[in-house]
């Protein structure tokens, strides 16, 4: 399943249709929207680090968001069992490591050669205009915080147009307007909350079981 940027950008405009210029950037609010998402909801998925001896910083897959697990070498003692090889280390040995930005460190520099798997949780990221590991399901939901996201523009750009007038038996009032449309982008949030609430212990679920790979 794969979910094109236009095809949610036409469902937010027939959602939230353009007023008075505002929402200005459509695109910029659903990829905003699909950001929250993943960081409320990320997917659960592995990589696998080629870690070399000698080589201490390694780059992190685009994907990712923050650390679920990460292997150790195996090792009996003070030997690792690495590349087919038995590997001694130093006495009392032992390993750290750092995310830092878009890399993962050790510390010491490894002296071994071995390929560890990470657990990780992930976004969605897009790629030639789609987002390939979104969901229907994921695109429904992200597009309730997009449309949280318009409303909220909008309302703020009325926000400075509150008028009212009345001439004879003629009266027009916009002060409320502006309330009007900031009740609605409350409501708007408040779907997103309770679509994702369900899915909020996703990420909990999969750190007790290392074998399922999912997304929303």
């Amino acid at each position: 399943m794969s979910i094109a940027l236009t095809v949610l950008v036409a469902r937010l405009q027939n959602a939230v249709p353009q007023r008075n210029g505002a929402p200005a950037d459509y695109s910029r609010l659903v990829q905003d929207a699909v950001q929250q998402l993943g960081q409320d909801v990320p997917i659960i998925t592995t990589a696998t680090l080629a870690v070399v001896a000698g080589t201490a910083t390694y780059t992190l897959p685009d994907d990712f968001l923050f650390e679920i697990e990460l292997s150790g070498p195996a090792a009996v003692g003070d030997v690792i069992v690495g590349s087919g090889k038995l590997i001694p280390m130093p006495g009392q040995w032992s390993e750290a490591h750092y995310i830092e930005g878009g890399s993962i460190r050790f510390d010491p520099v490894p002296g071994y050669t071995l390929d560890r798997t990470l657990r990780y949780a992930a976004c969605y990221v897009l790629s030639g205009g789609y987002y390939p590991r979104l969901s229907e399901n994921g695109a429904r939901i992200a597009l309730m915080y997009a449309q949280h996201l318009a409303l909220v523009e909008q309302a703020n750009a009325v926000a400075g147009d509150a008028w009212s007038y009345k001439i004879g038996d003629e009266s027009v009032d916009k002060r409320g307007q502006g309330a009007a449309i900031q009740a609605q982008a409350v409501a708007a949030l408040a779907n997103y909350q309770n679509a994702v609430k369900p899915l909020k212990g996703y990420g909990s679920q999969y750190r007790a079981n290392p074998y399922i790979v999912g997304d929303v």
